[in-house]
């Protein structure tokens, strides 16, 4: 056996020989007395190899020839489970054990019992532990007057106390606890069963339960309620909601979730879920009736999931339909989109294959879906390549789209409204349209750069677009079918200029000229996509700048640019960049107030800062040409040690092509602050400048330690073009911590709640 030497006893240091004699000589009689410190029910197995032991101890001895005693720091080990304790005492005739305490036993499973004597026996497999806290996983705690392991799988308790939480000298009662006469811990299935229990909050009882059942800290997924949530708000009055997840195999499981009002909402919510081999299903939905929609049952059906088809390709579905335009905002289930989508898409290093079918719904104030094109299919072919000859990269890019809607607007024998923007380029908001528009393009394109003398990077380029139109219930408006041959030419110079400072700053400027000579088109076409065409850093360098081929820029221009970037060796850096776009006619393809507009375009200017203690701001405006600012976006992130930051400032004229019949300014602001290690205040609110009133507005305290998780929020949403009243929303979540798999981020300390 392993012994200790020098031994060390009442704090003297014994002869290192005298030690090592005496250890040699208990050594012998162990081994003389056949396997003394071997289980029993290990050494009188004969068709198994018997489990090996180890005993570490500061003294040992023999008694009699049967009786094994060792004392002082001894550590016991049997396979997978390993004893510490002052003084243990094995008897080779019954095979038990008697323990001193303090003892700790550790099974080996993340569960670990503490102390102070117990009589074991058959490998510390079974026997009796008095005065004994078992903790599972570092987190739940149970303390109990007594502990009998019946087996390996169960363990009963007896007069028990369980929590979590710390119990610190200030603070002797926990914040939650659970008390019970009786205790059984099933270590197979990972469940702690309650008799008698009792639950106690801040030392109060609140709830008794005859049979309670928690799952082991280890186990992440078992059947039974979920942490409540209650609400009070305008819409709903006192609500409570009481999710109950049931494990239907190791692959699938379902959350059902009632949820009842005190102002006659009664509301069931269903969440299904299932993990294949090969990608994951989830199918959701609701079924409510309120005095919201008073005398209508109101509903929505979700479902998402992700598939391996094999090959590279990948199938995603995002599919939701809802009974009305407001139902998930009245019952929070979140941002959801009202937009579905199946798509099956392959995307490689030169490769991206695509394909698409997707339906949205507007839930604006006045929006009619009927005459909105919400249903379209698209099919995407985009590859790149080498050109051996000529040098460079190539490219093609084949699309298939096709958009329809319910009804043709202004094109079904009522008078079409009269349009309010270019004659070639009618409003969309207003302008008649066709029922169905199918489109097939084909772009070809080819690029090749080169170092020119001086440090100049030169490159040239050429793009073919083909589109082939064919269009429904036209009314003689547009033609049925239309072919349209969209060439371009491109050449490019940049001239980047670096200098470097001696204290280790770097400037890098780089003017960049593009011009670009595309062919003129005057057809007259629907354009459904291109409402908002932009002008950023990343399209100022572009053949074209509409969102869809519905249209292509053409004429003679030319996309100028400046950019500087500063590098400090501390670690922070800088960058500004001017642009503007010059045309050799105006093609009056861009509709007016738009910033690519006329034969001068706005001036765009947009700078960032990237700070190295977590400060990041950015800014994008455009100017027109007499440096009137027309639109500006600037954002603000910031994360330090005990806050964070996200607020965005957004200003946009009026555009009546845009739908934007007045300018619009909104300021949002996000922020966290951390009160202490325990506590976290946080705000928010979205206002609108322009309209000089609020949006919404929230204030929330989170408390989280180390065996609770609590939530307090109030949220004020303002009416808007999607939600036609005021509502006002308090919400109250408490989460208990160190049971069924759900750890606290915090460190185990006192707190002062």
């Amino acid at each position: 056996m392993p012994h200790r030497h020098p031994i060390k006893s009442s704090g003297r240091r014994f002869a290192p020989r005298l030690c090592h004699a005496l250890a040699v000589a208990a050594l012998g009689l162990a081994i003389a007395s056949a396997p003394a410190i071997v289980p029993r029910a290990i050494a009188q197995t004969t068709t198994q190899e018997a489990e090996f032991a180890t005993l570490v101890a500061d003294q040992l001895r023999i008694d009699g020839g049967e009786v094994l005693v060792a004392q002082g720091n001894v550590e016991a080990l049997f396979g997978g489970t390993r004893l510490q304790a002052s003084r243990v005492t094995y008897n080779r005739r019954d095979g038990s054990l008697q323990i001193e305490g303090p003892l700790v036993l550790n099974d080996g499973r993340e569960v670990i019992i503490l102390a102070d004597q117990a009589e074991l026996s058959d490998g510390l497999r079974r026997g009796l532990i008095r005065s004994a806290r078992v903790v599972f996983d570092e987190q739940l705690q149970i303390a109990a007057h007594s502990v009998e392991r019946l087996d390996e799988r169960f363990t009963e308790m007896n007069n028990v106390i369980a929590s979590s939480c710390e119990i610190c000298a200030q603070r002797r009662t926990p914040l939650w606890e659970i008390r019970a006469q009786r205790v059984v811990h099933d270590d197979q299935e990972q469940q702690v069963y309650f008799e008698n229990a009792q639950f106690r909050l801040f030392g109060l009882p609140v709830a008794y339960i005859p049979r309670l059942r928690v799952p082991d800290p280890r186990l992440q997924r078992a059947t039974g309620f979920l942490s409540p949530r209650y609400s009070i708000d305008t819409s709903h009055g006192v609500g409570l909601r009481a999710p109950y997840f049931l494990v239907l195999s190791q692959d699938r499981d379902l959350t059902i979730t009632p949820f009842v009002g005190s102002q006659g909402t009664q509301a069931l919510q269903l969440r299904y879920r299932q993990a294949f081999a090969t990608g994951r299903l989830e199918i959701g939905g609701l079924v409510a009736r309120d005095s919201i929609r008073p005398g209508r049952t109101r509903a929505f059906g979700s479902a998402l999931g992700e598939f391996a088809l094999g090959h590279g390709f990948n199938l995603s579905f995002n599919l939701i339909q809802p009974s009305d335009s407001t139902v998930l905002d009245d019952y929070d289930i979140g941002d959801a989109s009202l937009t579905s989508d199946i798509t099956v898409q392959r995307i490689r290093r030169d490769e991206r294959i695509r394909l698409q079918a997707l339906q949205f719904r507007s839930v604006r104030s006045g929006d009619q879906n009927t005459t909105l094109p919400n249903q379209v299919g698209q099919a995407l072919l985009e590859r790149r390549m080498d050109v051996p000859v000529l040098g460079g990269v190539a490219g093609f890019r084949l699309e298939a789209h096709l958009h329809q809607r319910r009804q043709a607007v202004g094109l079904t024998g009522e008078p079409a409204p009269t349009p309010v923007a270019l004659p070639n380029l009618p409003d969309p908001a207003q302008g008649p349209r066709p029922r169905r528009v199918g489109r097939l393009s084909l772009d070809l394109e080819w690029r090749r750069d080169a170092v020119l003398p001086g440090g100049v990077l030169g490159a040239v380029g050429g793009h073919i677009g083909l589109d082939q139109f064919s269009m429904s219930e036209t009314g003689g408006v547009f033609p049925t079918s239309f072919t349209r041959v969209s060439p371009n030419l491109m050449a490019e110079l940049r001239w980047p200029l670096v200098r470097a400072q001696g204290d280790g700053v770097s400037h890098v400027i780089e003017p960049v000229a593009q011009v670009i000579w595309g062919r003129n088109h005057d057809e007259t076409l629907p354009h459904e996509a291109n409402r908002m065409p932009e002008l950023d850093e990343g399209n100022l360098f572009t053949y074209d700048r509409f969102a869809s081929r519905d249209i292509r820029e053409g004429g003679l221009r030319a996309n100028l640019g400046l950019s500087w970037t500063r590098h400090d060796p501390e670690g922070w850096s800088s960058t500004l960049m001017i642009g503007r776009i010059w045309r050799a006619r105006d093609l009056e393809q861009f509709s007016e107030g738009t910033p690519l507009s006329g034969a001068r375009s706005n001036w765009l200017v947009a700078g960032s800062i990237d700070m190295v203690d977590g400060l990041q701001l950015s800014n994008r405006s455009l100017f027109s040409s007499d440096f009137r600012l027309r639109r500006t976006a600037l954002e603000l992130d910031w994360t330090g040690e005990e806050f964070t930051i996200s607020t965005s400032y957004m200003r946009i004229f009026a555009n009546p092509f845009e739908g934007r019949e007045r300018t619009d300014a909104e300021w949002r602001f996000d922020g966290t602050r951390d009160i202490d290690d325990f506590w976290t205040a946080q705000v928010g609110w979205r206002y609108d400048v322009a309209r000089n009133r609020a949006a919404r507005a929230m204030v929330g305290l989170a408390y989280e330690n180390e065996c609770l998780r609590m939530n307090l929020g109030v949220e004020r949403r303002f009416a808007a073009a999607t939600q036609q009243s005021d509502r006002t929303s308090l919400g109250l979540t408490i989460d208990i911590l160190g049971v069924g798999g759900s750890p606290s981020r915090a460190l185990r300390a006192c707190s002062d709640i």
